[in-house]
């Protein structure tokens, strides 16, 4: 009865065991046949070649090369023997006795998979990690990865150990762009992949697993931690000996970045960007017969890029400074790019710029505001936050001129006064998300602003208040049709009056304020400025601002003196910019919306009793026609002229009492004015001939009237008597001059 037993569970075993097989069988038959199988291509593996196409906004080829970071192949024979097997000890150790999958990794990730309910793990071998960075995307499910397999064990059969691993180390993804071991080497150590010492070779092999966790410029006790750990690998699997182990676990890390120009232009950013939409690498990219349409205006791209190959901004240390320069529609397509340097195209601080966008137009928006309200530029303390102004302190004057000016202290009051909640509600409708202190007003923003959110920011403005994402992008092609088009998802941020009276400010900043380096052109420009440093040098030096046509920034970064700020160099290379980009045809001007309505403030009333009243003569400024001032300036119409007697040589001069007035009396002769001295308002003295007399009426100090000009003649009793007729008959213009 037993033996029976044990055959009818054998049987069972060996007939589920062969259903399953079959089934396996069966299932991975079916994914061969499907559309979404990927076939070996043998010129993936390793040939960089560019069969993408990119195209301006006019349907023609860009003329820019594709973009993949002087991608560079090196022979593994040139390379120690540590530091390619540094990638074996770290990413599949038994690389050299499978046959392109490890079924016994493959076990162990299953298992942990099935306890974790999840497909964490995905035990790939060097050779499957090569077939996915060449052939597949990164998506994670059991199709693809039965397709990697399956596509590995293809790899194995036609090439050697040694031909796969040097296929592998020239293609693995190192961030920073960084794509084979030698662009890695170079990027981060400044050398060739050939000099890399033990700990090097560690570093880089560590690093791959999660480049910005494990980079040594992102995070260096990671980096370290990383690093020792494939280093305790390398000698547990005698790779090299204890002495060497020892040697390189104690040594430093030193990043050194590569010290070339690192220009990353407008291809560049396409294929990032397509990268992210695609979800694949740049090779991938590359290699693909993908058709990229842009917003590439190649006109003005080439004058950008030529523009910054000319520009001779250099740092305090005499090298040249970090540019970024981002030029997009106003819907946020942008037609130019150039990023050069290390810090260009970073999240950092943009100072002043912010005030616009943080501060003055949300209080618009909210008609806390107005661009004529008077606002007191004083040293003051904000519970112990005390900004200062570059040029001191201007006393009271109007939210216009001190957005002119880039005043601090009043933009620290007027944020104030809107409330830092009201405030992160604006910039989360913009997408700038996080807690903020008052020294937001100044351009400190949470986490810091990279160009292309900048960009958008001022792109909003520039779109009446609307704000869409900016891209590179209108469309991706591929030899199916359609597979990506930018649709616009515009986010009201500002209402229109808003949005207009922040744009006149602007446009008033550009005349008159710190980015009258822009002023001139024949159409209006609004601009603001940003600077960060200190008395002993600036870090960040920018200006963003926008045409009816164009939204722009331009933005230099490093360590450079105080004579690189806001309204230098960012505003001379915009200037040149928009010269090129506008030499045929020039935008139109801003045009005011119906909700906003332009009047006249009486100058007095507001700058000395602070005052914002209508009148006749005066100020103008543009008003929110829900948030104007209502009251008009009553005139007081004078009409005095001088009671003058005069007897032989002496006159009498009169002025009448006014209240709360005071005169002044002054004798003219030969254009110049003497004073006179008035007791009681009235004035007598000797008469002077060929003098007019006048006096002026002055209220609380100021000048509110003038009395007409008056000759006085004396006369005598025998002056006619003496007089010799004339030989002609005498006209009224000779009575009128006799003296």
């Amino acid at each position: 009865m037993e033996k029976k037993l044990r055959n009818i569970f054998a049987i069972v075993t060996v007939t589920l065991m062969v259903t399953v097989i079959l089934s396996g069988v069966i299932y991975v038959g079916n994914i061969r046949k499907s559309d979404s199988y990927v076939s070996f291509d043998a010129g993936r593996l390793n040939e960089v070649y560019t069969s993408l196409t990119v195209l301006d906004d006019v349907g023609e080829p860009l003329a820019e090369p594709l973009y993949l970071n002087n991608y560079k192949q090196i022979p593994l024979d040139a390379l120690h023997d540590y530091t390619y097997m540094a990638f074996v000890a770290v990413e599949d150790k038994r690389f050299f006795n499978h046959e392109g999958i490890d079924y016994k990794r493959v076990a162990g990730a299953l298992l942990n998979n099935l306890k974790s309910h999840s497909y964490k793990e995905g035990a790939s071998t060097i050779s499957q990690q090569l077939i996915k960075n060449t052939h597949l995307d990164n998506n994670k499910n059991i199709k693809r990865k039965i397709n990697e397999m399956l596509l590995a064990r293809e790899l194995e059969n036609r090439y050697s150990k040694k031909e796969i691993l040097e296929m592998y180390v020239n293609t693995i993804y190192f961030g920073r762009n960084a794509y084979g071991i030698e662009t890695a080497s170079n990027t981060y150590f400044n050398k060739s992949a050939t000099d890399l010492t033990v700990s090097e070779s560690a570093v880089l092999a560590g690093m791959i697993k999660a480049p910005n966790t494990y980079a040594p410029d992102k995070n260096a006790e990671k980096c370290t931690s990383r690093r020792n750990l494939v280093l305790k690998l390398m000698l547990e699997q005698n790779i090299i000996d204890s002495a060497t182990y020892e040697d390189a676990v104690n040594s430093d890390i030193t990043y050194n970045p590569q010290r070339t120009r690192n220009e990353k232009t407008y291809v560049y950013n396409v294929m990032q960007e397509a990268c992210k939409i695609l979800n694949m690498s740049s090779i991938q990219l590359a290699k693909s017969s993908f058709v990229i349409e842009t917003y590439c205006n190649q006109k003005t791209q080439k004058a950008l890029y030529e523009l910054a190959n000319e520009d001779k901004t250099l740092t305090a240390q005499g090298s040249t400074a970090d540019l970024s320069c981002v030029i997009c529609n106003n819907k946020g397509g942008i037609e130019a790019c150039f990023l050069r340097g290390d810090n260009a195209g970073t999240k950092r601080q943009v100072g002043s710029a912010m005030k616009p966008i943080a501060v003055y137009a949300p209080a618009l928006n909210e008609r806390i505001i107005t661009q004529a309200s008077p606002v007191l530029d004083e040293e003051t303390d904000f519970n112990g936050y005390k900004p200062t102004n570059a040029g001191g302190y201007n006393g009271w004057t109007t939210i216009k001129h001190a957005i002119a000016k880039s005043l601090n202290v009043p933009a620290v009051k007027t944020l104030n006064a809107l409330t830092l909640p009201v405030a992160e509600s604006y910039l989360d409708k913009l997408g700038i998300s996080g807690e903020q202190n008052l020294s937001l007003a100044l351009g400190n923003a949470n986490g810091g602003m990279d160009i292309f959110t900048l960009a958008k920011c001022y792109a909003t403005l520039a779109n009446n208040g609307q704000c869409n994402d900016v891209g590179f992008i209108k469309n991706i092609y591929s030899e199916q049709g359609l597979i990506y088009s930018r649709e616009l998802h515009e986010r009201k941020v500002f209402d229109p009056s808003a949005d207009y009276l922040m744009t006149d400010m602007l446009v008033n900043t550009v005349n008159n304020g710190t980015a009258k380096l822009l002023k001139n052109a024949n159409y209006q420009i609004a601009a603001k400025t940003g600077t960060v440093g200190s008395s002993e040098g600036n870090s960040d030096a920018l200006v963003a601002g926008y045409t009816t046509a164009n939204t722009f920034v331009v933005w230099y970064s490093g360590d450079m003196s105080n004579d690189v700020n806001g309204s230098t160099a960012p505003c001379n290379f915009s200037k040149q910019l928009l010269a090129k980009m506008y030499a045929e045809t020039k935008p139109t001007d801003f045009t005011p919306p119906s909700s906003v309505v332009q009047l006249v403030i009486d100058k007095d009333k507001l700058y000395e009793q602070q005052q914002v009243l209508k009148c006749d003569s005066g100020e103008k400024f543009w008003f929110d026609t829900k948030n104007q001032p209502k009251e008009t300036v009553q005139k007081i119409s004078y009409n005095y002229t001088l009671e003058t007697i005069a007897k032989d040589n002496e006159v009498t001069i009169k002025l009448p009492q006014v209240d709360e007035a005071t005169w002044q009396l002054y004798a003219k002769e030969n254009s110049n004015s003497t004073r006179l001295n008035l007791e009681n308002n009235v004035y007598i003295g000797t008469l002077t001939e060929d003098t007019v007399y006048y006096a002026e009426l002055y209220v609380n100090g100021k000048l509110v009237y003038t009395t007409p000009q008056v000759k006085i003649y004396a006369t005598k009793d025998d002056d006619t008597q003496n007089r010799e007729e004339p030989n002609n008959p005498p006209s009224i213009l000779d009575f009128w001059y006799w003296k």
